[in-house]
């Protein structure tokens, strides 16, 4: 009995193989002259196992493996109720730091006009009992969300009374650490979350602009960590042109502060950033360069403990496990505002904090309404058609596609528009070096990088050997 090609597959070159993946994901890897013997009708006896273990070939007698494709595509792409499982919140925009690479997020810390009101919490609670999941995850950002910290009380006295259980994290820049703040670290449910960019002098390089200042900021993040333990704070750095050229001093940063994770992230292309690091935020081949540089150092370190690339570990457990995608920025299809949404200062709804940036400097509207007026579907529709990679032209050929997203609001920064072409993009060309490396290594069979996969998959310094997965 004949099978015949089934679905669409599809492929690309890692190393000497042929990577062959299907439209959920299963992927293997064979000879390069495979699609000239598929089409010749001379595959090997083992290429016709292969490509009917993926769901490529299929036998007359063997309909049922339509029907499971099928079934898992729906499970993977169809849409889903709206409730919204992650806010993040402003409910100030003043700040009391200049960082250089402030996306246009904050006012001076003395203006008035720029914090919500009696009547936003009184809308926003409306919003909580309309749209939220029984279990939601608050971020409070800003500007500094802490120089307001009765309203971090009342949208935690809102959220907690509308809601089955719920967690928060506030983004603060640590430069003040009061008793208030510490008192809302007793809750077992808040955390805080901070920016470190590296050693003393590169955060003032890069935030505080005075070393009296960053001192402080180590001297509190250490307060923290000592008195109430590291499930308590995590933090995250911005890799400016300070940092680029010694990934050294950021990975010994993280590891001698006991983070065993640290997510490497570029400056973005956005708000006073594309002026003061215009250079950095743009060159991919050496934030490429960097990155790796910055693995083999994180390759070091596991030999002895657990430390991930968060970004990189991310991926890794995705395509080897079937995790759900959730990391909401780069998924696909990424329909903006499905569980995760921003509400600003003002009240205005985005789809993500990057695309109220984007906003704020008046670089492109991406409001999708507000608490006063509701949700914009109309035009979240048409955001939406322009996020999945399912139906884009540049990406349903590309081998990596299930595992991949569309970072539009990044398009529009750099390029002004969502549809200009995919593998000249930023985003497009890094996540292609990331799913590189990590093929690369599995059709290798490195088993010191598999070893490290594995520890990541599980989250644990002592893994299950389970070289199958690859």
């Amino acid at each position: 009995m004949k099978p015949k090609l089934s679905s669409h597959f599809k492929f690309r070159e890692v190393n000497s193989s042929l990577l062959v993946t299907n439209e959920v994901g299963d992927y293997d890897f064979f000879k390069q002259d495979l699609l000239e013997n598929l089409f010749n009708n001379e595959l090997t006896e083992s290429e016709k196992i292969q490509m009917a273990n993926l769901s490529i070939l299929i036998d007359e007698d063997e309909s049922w493996k339509y029907f499971s494709l099928a079934k898992r595509v729906q499970d993977k792409y169809a849409p889903k109720e709206r409730k919204i499982g992650y806010l993040i919140l402003i409910p100030t925009l003043r700040c009391n730091l200049s960082c250089s690479y402030c996306q246009v997020s904050r006012a001076p810390e003395k203006a008035k006009g720029y914090d919500w009101d009696e009547d936003t919490l009184k809308r926003f609670e409306s919003f909580i009992k309309e749209n939220t999941m029984d279990h939601l995850k608050v971020e409070f950002q800003g500007g500094e969300p802490s120089l307001r910290l009765d309203l971090v009380n009342s949208i935690i006295d809102i959220v907690e009374s509308n809601t089955q259980s719920s967690e928060f994290v506030i983004c603060t820049n640590m430069v003040n650490m009061d008793q208030a703040l510490l008192s809302l670290l007793e809750k077992d449910n808040f955390s805080i979350s901070t920016s470190i960019d590296g050693s003393l002098s590169t955060m003032t390089k890069n935030r505080t602009f005075e070393d009296d200042t960053s001192k402080s900021v180590f001297e509190n993040f250490n307060y923290v960590l000592e008195n109430y333990g590291p499930k308590k704070i995590a933090a995250l750095p911005t890799i400016t042109e300070n940092q680029i050229n010694s990934p050294e001093e950021i990975i010994q940063t993280y590891n001698n502060l006991g983070f065993q994770s640290i997510f490497l992230r570029p400056v973005n292309y956005m708000g006073f950033a594309r002026k003061q690091h215009k250079d950095s935020s743009q060159a991919i081949n050496e934030w490429n360069n960097f990155y790796l540089k910055s693995l083999d150092l994180i390759k070091e370190i596991n030999k002895t403990h657990y430390f991930e690339e968060f970004y990189l570990a991310l991926l890794v457990r995705e395509i080897f496990t079937n995790s759900s995608r959730s990391f909401v920025d780069y998924r696909s299809p990424q329909r903006f505002l499905n569980n995760y949404l921003v509400i600003d200062f003002d009240e205005q709804i985005y789809p993500s904090d990057e695309a109220r940036m984007l906003s704020r400097t008046r670089h492109v509207d991406l409001a999708m309404g507000d608490l006063k007026t509701g949700i914009d579907e109309s035009k979240l529709n048409e955001v939406n058609v322009w996020a999945e990679n399912q139906t884009h032209p540049d990406c349903i050929h590309c081998a990596y596609q299930p595992y991949c997203g569309i970072d539009i609001i990044d398009d529009m920064s750099r390029y002004q528009r969502f549809d200009t072409i995919k593998k000249e993009t930023w985003f497009c060309n890094r996540q292609m070096f990331l799913f590189d490396f990590i093929f690369e290594k599995v059709e290798q069979q490195d088993r010191e990088w598999l070893d490290i996969f594995l520890k990541w998959i599980s989250k644990s310094n002592e893994p299950i050997t389970s070289y199958e997965l690859f």
